[in-house]
């Protein structure tokens, strides 16, 4: 079974895009989000029940998180194709930290990398609208983030010997997902 890592930032549409290709590609693919599963273990290790209180975490807590979802999604992935959903720089109060640090990539062990991206005025325009309620970031922050998680998803590419795939959600969601389901 495989493994598709798909990234994006935060407003980029990731979780629509995701949830709509894996209908469309049927049974044969399960959703995981790495940050739910994160979370859940948080949660079950009364961390917190927070999403955006992981960020506050130690690092060596965060990167603990990191290996249980690691191998998680490593565990999913024996038994059907995964599609991945999560980011590849993930800000903390020390700073930016890799989304999958090595021993994570490793168990995760991605067999495609696609990037889910829109320009930053798109992705600040549809944080503000959002109903989650986000930290601010401007439209150079955003940018920024993007670069991050290029230069990411060039770096575990490298490390997997695995294509990355540059996926254009600033319109329709199904045209989005339609692109990435092709790339599949």
């Amino acid at each position: 079974m495989s493994v598709t890592l798909v990234s994006g930032v935060t407003g980029v549409g990731l979780s629509s895009v995701c949830q709509t290709v894996r209908r469309k590609l049927g049974d044969g693919y399960k959703l995981v989000n790495f940050g739910d599963v994160m979370l859940e273990r948080a949660a079950t290790e009364g961390v917190t029940t927070e999403r955006k209180d992981l960020a506050s975490l130690s690092q060596t807590r965060i990167r603990r998180l990191q290996r249980y979802a690691g191998e998680f999604v490593a565990d999913e992935a024996s038994t059907t194709n995964v599609i991945l959903s999560t980011h590849l720089a993930v800000e903390t109060r020390a700073g930016y930290v890799q989304g999958l640090p090595p021993e994570v990539l490793e168990d995760v062990s991605p067999g495609t990398i696609a990037l889910v991206e829109a320009s930053p005025e798109t992705i600040l325009e549809r944080r503000r609208s959002g109903s989650r309620e986000l930290p601010e970031a401007t439209e150079r922050k955003i940018a920024f983030e993007q670069d991050l998680n290029r230069s990411a998803a060039l770096q575990y590419a490298r490390d997997q010997n695995a294509p990355v795939r540059f996926i254009e959600n600033e319109g329709s969601v199904e045209e989005a997902a339609d692109r990435l389901a092709d790339a599949l």
